[in-house]
C-alpha cells in the first residue's frame, strides 16, 4: 500500500505543477518554486505534504533510505513553508527567504539522489534513470540557461523514478 501512495503521490506533484501552470499562464515560464507564493499556491503546497508523507511511509525497508528519505520530505516541506509563508520567514530569517528555500531545494534535490543510489543498490534496474535524473536536467540547462525548464525535468525525471521504483 505505502508503493501505491508513492506513487500515486509522484502523480499528484506532476498533477499540481501542470494544473497550476495551466491555470495561471505567468507561471509556466518560472520555476516550480514561484507557485509556492503565487495564485493556486494550496495545490502545491498540498502535493509537497502528500508527497513528504509518501516519502517517510514508502522506503522503511532500508534504513539508510529512510534516512534520506526523511531528509528529502523535511526539505520538502521547509522549501515550500521559505516560501508560501515568505513573509513570516523573512522576519524570522531578516530577509533572507529566498535563500533558505534554495538551501533547501538544494537537499532536497541530494537527498533524493541519495535515496534513488541506495535504492538503486537493491534494484539495479534503476540505475539509468538515476543517472538521467543527474545528466539530463544539467544538459538542459546547459542548452538553454534557463533555470525553469531544468528544475521541470529534474523534478519529473524524480517523479518518474519514483512511480518505477514503486511499481
Amino acid at each position: 500500500m505505502s508503493h501505491l501512495f508513492l506513487a500515486l503521490s509522484a502523480l499528484a506533484l506532476l498533477a499540481a505543477i501542470a494544473a497550476q501552470d495551466w491555470l495561471v499562464p505567468a507561471l509556466r515560464n518560472e520555476t516550480i518554486s514561484s507557485g509556492l507564493d503565487g495564485p493556486k499556491h494550496g495545490l502545491l503546497d498540498g502535493a509537497y505534504i502528500v508527497l513528504a508523507a509518501a516519502l517517510v511511509i514508502g522506503f522503511r525497508a532500508h534504513p539508510l533510505t529512510e534516512a534520506f528519505a526523511i531528509v528529502a520530505a523535511l526539505a520538502l516541506v521547509l522549501s515550500g513553508v521559505a516560501n508560501t509563508a515568505w513573509r513570516w520567514v523573512d522576519r524570522v530569517t531578516g530577509g533572507k527567504h529566498a535563500l533558505w528555500h534554495l538551501r533547501f531545494t538544494i537537499v532536497i534535490f541530494a537527498a533524493a539522489a541519495a535515496v534513488e543510489v541506495t535504492a538503486d543498490i537493491g534494484r539495479g534496474a534503476l540505475w539509468w534513470l538515476t543517472a538521467a535524473g543527474a545528466i539530463v536536467p544539467a544538459a538542459v540547462w546547459g542548452l538553454t540557461e534557463r533555470t525553469d525548464y531544468a528544475e521541470k525535468v529534474g523534478v519529473l525525471l524524480l517523479c518518474i523514478w519514483l512511480i518505477a521504483w514503486a511499481i
